[in-house]
């Protein structure tokens, strides 16, 4: 029975991962600002999920404590400028640059839980320095161009998702998945509605044509893709989930040659090759010392 429930987990992960890699598709082929992009993203995705969270969860939800309360909207705020770095850094950079630094999270995660807990060993270590060479080759060789505000950008969202990442690991030992995502997705969204209106950036009007570019991104990554991710770590081990996901990577990068005839540069396959590998160092530690940790895609 297990094996069963491995193998479907595989098959959800797989399914997440190229849901993943039309995130970034998708964004080019709007051309709203990027914040209005991120926020009607997380608007629509948490109103799809909110009727089977208030019909599954809504007990929970109300008997949430003010602490933890506050926590999850803490979390909303930190993915929300994990989003609007990411949708920013994709309409700035390259596809392949974007969605491999977005995807460095590994590394940042192994830094902070050094710094933080005191946690880490010598492969560790070597893991995070060649993932760091990784994201400086990437970005620093394109000091001085147009792409370089992206790849910081990019990094960013990396940052971003480390720190929900941590705070997920920790959340989530005590609260239900459908409440966990209600609280956060809101929180979220309203978060970048907020960012939206600060800065004068239009809600409304947008064309049919964005509108159903917003309504893909929620249903296709954020709805789909999340929750298949999710299902996945039940089964599988969140650190070899990580690896796995650079495959989002990947797919991306092929799509963004075919469909937009954009060829990454060849100082962007060196640095992800560091940085591929550097997580492989990073995983491999936590595999050895039984650690779980909860990822989430861009």
């Amino acid at each position: 029975m297990l094996a069963k429930e491995i193998r479907t987990a595989y098959l959800a992960l797989a399914v997440a991962i190229v849901c993943f890699s039309f995130s970034s598709i998708l964004i080019r082929y709007s051309d709203a600002p990027s914040p209005a992009i991120a926020a009607y993203r997380m608007l629509l995705a948490s109103l799809i999920i909110a009727p089977l969270a208030l019909l599954r969860s809504r007990p929970e939800i109300v008997r949430l404590e003010r602490r933890d309360s506050l926590l999850l909207v803490f979390i909303g705020v930190v993915l929300a400028f994990h989003f609007l770095f990411f949708v920013t850094a994709v309409k700035t950079t390259s596809v392949a640059s974007a969605t491999v630094l977005i995807n460095a999270h590994p590394i940042i995660v192994a830094i902070m839980a050094f710094a933080i807990l005191g946690e880490g060993s010598k492969w560790t270590a070597i893991g995070t320095m060649l993932g760091m060479l990784g994201i400086g080759f990437i970005s620093f060789s394109e000091y001085g161009t147009d792409n370089f505000t992206g790849d910081i950008l990019a990094f960013l969202g990396a940052v971003m998702e480390s720190v929900y990442i941590i705070m997920t690991r920790f959340m989530r030992r005590r609260i239900g998945i459908l409440a966990f995502i209600f609280v956060v997705n809101t929180a979220c969204a309203l978060m970048l509605i907020g960012i939206c209106v600060a800065e004068g950036v239009p809600l409304w009007p947008y064309s049919t044509g964005n509108l159903l570019v917003f309504l893909a991104m929620a249903v296709v990554p954020a709805v789909v893709g999340y929750t298949l991710y999710n299902y996945s770590l039940r089964w599988l081990m969140a650190p070899q989930v990580s690896v796995i996901q650079l495959g989002e990577a990947v797919l991306a990068t092929l799509m963004a040659a075919v469909l937009f005839a954009e060829m990454p540069a060849g100082f962007v396959f060196i640095g992800g090759a560091l940085i591929v590998l550097g997580i492989v160092f990073v995983v491999q530690a936590n595999r050895k010392n039984g650690r779980k940790d909860h990822d989430v895609a861009g």
